[in-house]
């Protein structure tokens, strides 16, 4: 299906603002004002691989950026000695990678058991805190009928997780905003622009929808909803295309982050097929997955 993007141009005063959005957002971190939420810590599970190691990189200049705490877990089996030897080098290793990468107050702790079990107890305990992992695992058929860490926390976790790929950005331009205008998806909107200023990004709202006008009206709603709680405007695109999962991953291309909720993540809808799941496992990006049933 053809897909056409429609770019909203802003005016001469929009586009002023928002090229002060990012110093409007360093400027209120720097005051510690509570102008949105934020994560309380950033937990990042790792085993050394690429992709795992991006994972704790840009989870310890999330957390450096948020003046939160970072912790880094290594599963390791229990009943190996040399594997708890190399758990416990990874995760010193990994870090110093986060410390490299910004964070400021860390840990980090080797731990007997499987990653997935490990990190979505974690999930459970500190729900509020981001799970930054790599996202080997997400695309791999075998992997997703099978089980892997990626996998089960995208079905499971009961915090935000932020799935990163190797190699990062070497800028990060623009963090997309997925929205249809439900409640659900402007709850996730308001997570991503935590990312957003901690990564010095642009946010843009982006919609898919039958026509412009139709997609115009969705995002002019929820940029209202969103935009008076943090006086910075979001830049808005509309994907006219019906098939809002397809036109996602057609497009994620030109986000360094796509922000999408987690709905349909589990139960029937999973299996039927929702616009999450089929984002979750088919975007080829680094993918904030919002778990938007806590507040």
């Amino acid at each position: 299906m053809r897909v056409v993007l429609a770019l909203i141009s802003p005016t001469r005063d929009a586009l002023t603002r928002r090229n002060n959005s990012n110093a409007l957002f360093a400027l209120q971190a720097d005051r510690k004002e509570e102008f949105m939420e934020s994560y309380a810590r950033v937990i990042a599970g790792t085993d050394g691989s690429p992709d795992a190691s991006a994972a704790v990189r840009l989870g310890g200049r999330i957390a450096g950026k948020l003046g939160v705490p970072f912790e880094v877990i290594v599963a390791y089996d229990g009943d190996n000695g040399r594997d708890r030897s190399w758990a416990e080098a990874t995760a010193a290793a990994a870090e110093t990678l986060a410390k490299t990468s910004g964070a400021t107050e860390t840990s980090a702790k080797a731990v007997a058991g499987e990653a997935d079990e490990i990190l979505l107890a974690a999930a459970e305990v500190q729900p509020e805190a981001l799970i930054s992992v790599g996202s080997a695992g997400l695309s791999k058929g075998a992997s997703r009928i099978f089980g892997s860490t990626s996998n089960k926390l995208a079905h499971h976790s009961l915090a935000d997780v932020l799935f990163v790929r190797d190699p990062l950005p070497t800028a990060w331009n623009f963090v997309a905003l997925a929205t249809d205008g439900s409640d659900t998806s402007v709850k996730a909107a308001q997570r991503g622009l935590i990312l957003a200023r901690a990564l010095d990004s642009r946010p843009r709202l982006i919609t898919s929808a039958k026509n412009q006008e139709e997609g115009n009206k969705i995002l002019a709603d929820v940029s209202t909803k969103i935009s008076a709680n943090i006086g910075v405007d979001i830049e808005q695109e509309v994907l006219e295309d019906s098939g809002a999962g397809g036109a996602l991953i057609s497009k994620a291309w030109k986000f360094e982050i796509v922000v999408i909720g987690n709905r349909g993540m589990s139960g029937a809808s999973r299996l039927l097929g929702s616009v999450a799941n089929k984002v979750t496992h088919g975007i080829e990006t680094n993918l904030l997955l919002v778990n938007t049933t806590r507040g």
